[in-house]
């Protein structure tokens, strides 16, 4: 036993040749098995110290996940209660999007630039005009409680696009509809026939009342426009109310595209009946004005 120790610890001396020669080998064999034993019992020590390490480690993911859960909630920004400026206009680019919840955007929005200076149909408008120049943006809110169409901010120039220009300064209450007046005649409901001056004043000063009337109109013809949309022909007979007035001048679009009298001239007497259509309209300078239109009408020549 003490020559397999001294052969597992290297300090093993070789023997004689001699009789015992066989017994040298099997010492030499019984001292590779004990070193093998050793080995293995040491690796087997190994992997017990590394699992009771293992656990007795601390469970860093329940840690982590209770730190996540002590970070407060981000905070809304406090809505902005300054000036709107173009400058905060113009900076609000990227803080909202499509699809992002309406509630959070909308308090991102009003940090950046305060309350919305306009709203209408779920169409939130934040505008100011500095100068000659119109800074706005414009994002929708949808019926499911997110964010819809979000406008990048612009800035118009007076004698701009005539559109932008017109919803930037409505966005920023420059420019208002103009108030219905209350006392204003409403269109005749006995059938009787009114001018076009009559027509045009009276739809330009309350449009609730002559908006979707029926009404008979006399004039001078002036002129006739046909057109096509979709296929389907289309005819727009121009009426004045003299003679070489071209500034009140109403447009009747015609039931029957082929209704007009084939011998009309311009300035012959004509009468018109037809829907009043009231809308906003606006000049090649960017100025609005109120546009006053008979639809779906039938006309005769007077005699």
């Amino acid at each position: 036993m003490a020559d397999a120790l001294a052969v597992a610890t290297g300090t093993a001396r070789e023997a004689p040749c001699d009789a015992h020669a066989p017994h040298k080998k099997i010492e030499i064999a019984r001292a590779s098995r004990t070193r093998d034993e050793y080995h293995a019992a040491h690796m087997k020590r190994l992997v017990i110290a590394l699992a009771l390490l293992a656990c007795n480690k601390p469970d860093t993911s329940s840690s982590t996940q209770a730190a996540a859960s002590s970070v407060p909630a981000t905070t809304p920004p406090a809505p902005f209660t300054g000036a709107l400026t173009g400058d905060r206009v113009m900076g609000s680019k990227g803080i909202v999007h499509p699809f992002d919840a309406w509630n959070g955007a909308n308090a991102k929005l009003e940090g950046q630039m305060g309350k919305a200076t306009l709203v209408k149909n779920d169409r939130y408008t934040w505008a100011v005009a500095q100068g000659d120049d119109c800074f706005y943006t414009q994002v929708e809110k949808q019926k499911d409680g997110t964010v819809g169409m979000v406008m990048d901010p612009m800035k118009v120039s007076k004698g701009g696009p005539i559109m932008n220009w017109d919803d930037c300064l409505t966005g920023a209450g420059v420019r208002k509809e103009a108030a219905e007046d209350p006392n204003a005649p409403g269109p005749p409901t006995d059938g009787k026939a009114i001018g076009v001056l009559e027509l045009r004043d009276g739809a330009a000063k309350a449009r609730s009342k002559w908006s979707g009337a029926k009404v008979t109109v006399k004039g001078l013809y002036l002129s006739t426009t046909n057109l096509e949309s979709n296929g389907t022909p289309m005819a727009n007979v121009s009426i004045t109310a003299a003679k070489s007035d071209l500034k009140n001048v109403i447009s009747c679009s015609l039931a029957d595209p082929k209704a007009v009298p084939a011998k009309a001239m311009q300035y012959d007497p004509i009468t018109v009946q037809g829907t009043v259509k009231v809308r906003d309209m606006l000049t090649g300078g960017g100025d609005k004005i109120v546009d006053v239109d008979l639809e779906a009408c039938t006309m005769t020549k007077a005699k």
